[in-house]
């Protein structure tokens, strides 16, 4: 089924669901302003035992993805086998929509159980829906028109498959830079209204926070599903495979990843892509958490400030991916430095946390500092740009599904291990929230290292031989 033009468009669109403004930033700021409002010392009982609420924070975000890992393994199947992928992103959007809309119902401190249950499933459904969007993406730019002709060119032998390899590769990139910056762009425009509604509405006493708040989580469901319902009713419902004689729905998940790690030891440098995608994995990821919690508090919860900044981060984010466009557009230059350069970028942020550990001058204890942590987006784009289309620089073509399913649950265990330690150092370090970032300086670093050591041109001659042995 070839892609038509609209799919494409509204695919691009989409993107703006994923980029955390519909539950991720608003959503978070509205449990953690209640649960500060309702625990005023800072620390709270949680699991038997009292402990700083970052910790208790971090601990929750390491329970969401790892509720997240076990769904996806049980339900992940369906992105690559049979009909259900469209159905699965669209009940998982609806649960999103449902939660969004029910966080307008908060409004006292007590009711931060809630808050955080919606906040939760709200994460976990807008997080599966991410994984399906992902897996859509390899089969809608294959069925791209020009890569149709593209391919039958080869099969007439008018095009070289090095021809045709380098234009699937740019056309991969395209579209995820093209959603990138869509998303970035319909982000900022909502990011901009909501600093107007947040000012309008006002935030300076305990009560007109949550209900600036609830307002924003409704104006934002609102966006979203203006955003996402296009593409539903024009998406394509592509066939997936087959499912493998021999296996179940609730056991195929688990011996595909089994079967892709099988497959990624005798493959080299997807094997060293995998250590260094799950050790930058952990890093951006958990210092997006920690981050995101010392800011709500130095901002005191403003929503303002809030939406601004997020407006900035994502204003520098589309920036980026823009430039790292037009300039691999020009030079074309490999994914392997793009993603190279955005992994070396993600270090700095958590370099600079980590100083904020032994002095109070720099590392995170300003307004200023997350300003500037919003602008170094710009800087950090190539990794969002890069990172996925990577993957299939590196693995073999017909068995894409099989490896993006690895990477994916790669990606999303760092998910919860991250957040786990990072809650345990904070612990030690006596609520000395500051103390985490150099776990994550540290594993980021290990990660770069090994990427610098991917070959993508061994990588190629690795799947030749693979294929040939299948």
């Amino acid at each position: 089924m070839p892609t038509s033009k609209w799919e494409y468009i509204f695919f691009c669109i989409f993107y703006f669901s994923n980029n955390g403004a519909p539950i991720g930033g608003n959503g978070g700021a509205l449990r953690q302003a209640l649960m500060s409002q309702q625990y005023p010392t800072g620390y709270v009982k949680w699991g038997g035992e009292t402990l700083p609420m970052n910790s208790m924070l971090l601990d929750v975000t390491g329970i969401l993805f790892a509720a997240q890992l076990v769904l996806l393994l049980t339900i992940g199947p369906y992105a690559d086998y049979g009909n259900w992928r469209p159905w699965i992103m669209i009940i998982g959007q609806c649960v999103l929509y449902i939660c969004q809309f029910a966080m307008c119902g908060i409004s006292k401190p007590e009711q931060w159980q809630a808050a955080q249950a919606l906040y939760v499933i709200g994460s976990v459904a807008a997080n599966v829906v991410t994984a399906f969007y992902a897996a859509t993406f390899p089969s809608l730019v294959r069925d791209l028109p020009k890569l149709l002709e593209s391919e039958k060119e080869v099969q007439e032998g008018t095009k070289s498959p090095e021809a045709h390899g380098e234009l699937d590769s740019y056309e991969r990139s395209k579209l995820y830079n093209l959603c990138n910056i869509t998303g970035s762009a319909l982000v900022v425009g909502t990011y901009a209204i909501a600093v107007g509604i947040s000012a309008a509405v006002g935030y300076n006493t305990p009560q007109k926070l949550i209900n600036s708040y609830r307002i924003l989580m409704g104006y934002f469901g609102a966006i979203t599903l203006v955003c996402t319902l296009p593409f539903f009713l024009v998406q394509k419902h592509r066939p997936g495979q087959q499912l493998p004689e021999g296996t179940r729905w609730w056991t195929v998940g688990p011996m595909q990843v089994w079967s892709a790690m099988k497959s990624a030891a005798q493959l080299r440098q997807c094997l060293l892509y995998l250590v260094a995608y799950f050790m930058l994995n952990e890093t951006f990821g958990t210092y997006f958490n920690v981050t995101g919690i010392l800011q709500n508090e130095v901002i005191h919860y403003s929503p303002l400030k809030l939406n601004a900044m997020s407006l900035v981060a994502d204003l520098a984010g589309g920036s980026g991916t823009v430039l790292v466009l037009v300039l691999q557009k020009k030079f074309r230059f490999s994914v392997k430095a793009g993603v190279f350069y955005g992994a070396c970028m993600t270090l700095i942020p958590s370099l600079w946390g980590g100083i904020g550990y032994f002095t109070n001058t720099v590392g995170f204890h300003h307004v200023w500092e997350f300003w500037l942590a919003q602008a170094w987006n710009f800087q950090t784009a190539a990794w969002g740009s890069y990172q996925v289309t990577m993957i299939s620089e590196v693995v073999p073509a017909p068995k894409a599904y099989m490896f993006f399913a690895l990477f994916n649950t790669v990606g999303k265990t760092s998910g919860f291990i991250g957040p786990f330690i990072s809650s345990a150092i904070i612990d030690r370090a006596h609520g000395q929230t500051s103390a985490a970032y150099w776990f994550l300086f540290g594993m980021g670093s290990i990660g770069a290292i090994t990427l610098w050591f991917v070959d993508t041109d061994k990588a190629k001659s690795d799947i030749a031989k693979y294929l040939e042995r299948e």
